[in-house]
């Protein structure tokens, strides 16, 4: 047996199939951000055989599809702690990044999501802004009813959706915080939003409102 299927086994298995699954993968990704807030599930075959370590499966997928040895990955300390830096290392080679300010990708459980998590994310620059960060939050559970009202391109009218797993706390504000996409367009951030084997996508330019 190789050294590269020990250390597999020991880290936690990745893709059954590697190429399909991320092929699979990344559609839904493309999916969920030409229609912000339409929930996606991820196909079974995408997720056979996967095993991460303290990581939803859909967000375990996403992160296996998007990173590389090319961009760096800021993984809240809470997502840390059951080997899921080892295990993204070996099956990415993502790079590590100090600050979320730097990173390409900001990963963080819905719970610790905070007004201020925006104020720590690249928005990008007048010459490159698809250099900006991405944020992906891993939540309880994702529904197509809620107090998110979302406006904007790939929206016909408006679209609901619920996110479940921020504080009650900091869950209004959190959204409220969130840069407006006329105010900087077209800098900002894209959101990747995880639950079990759903993901929905907010992309910077779509209008969020908060309804009672």
């Amino acid at each position: 047996m190789s050294t590269a299927t020990l250390e597999a086994r020991e880290l936690g298995r990745g893709f059954a199939q590697a190429v399909p699954a991320a092929q699979q993968s990344f559609r839904a990704v493309l999916e969920a951000m030409s229609r912000p807030g339409r929930i996606q599930t991820l196909p079974e075959a995408v997720l056979l055989g996967l095993e991460p370590p303290g990581l939803s499966p859909a967000l375990t997928a996403l992160l296996l599809t998007l990173l590389d040895a090319e961009v760096s990955l800021w993984l809240h300390p809470q997502l840390a702690t059951q080997g899921a830096p080892a295990y993204l290392r070996f099956h990415t080679g993502v790079r590590w990044a100090e600050r979320p300010e730097v990173a390409d990708f900001v990963v963080l459980p819905a719970a610790a999501a905070r007004p201020g998590t925006w104020l720590q994310l690249n928005p990008g620059t007048d010459t490159r802004p698809e250099s900006a960060g991405t944020l992906l939050l891993d939540a309880q559970s994702l529904s197509d009813t809620g107090p998110l009202a979302l406006r904007g391109p790939g929206i016909e009218h408006e679209h609901q959706l619920g996110v479940a797993g921020l504080t009650p706390a900091n869950a209004a504000p959190f959204w409220q915080a969130r840069p407006r996409p006329e105010s900087n367009f077209p800098l900002g951030v894209d959101l990747l939003l995880c639950a079990g084997t759903q993901l929905a996508a907010l992309p910077r330019t779509t209008h969020l409102t908060l309804k009672d």
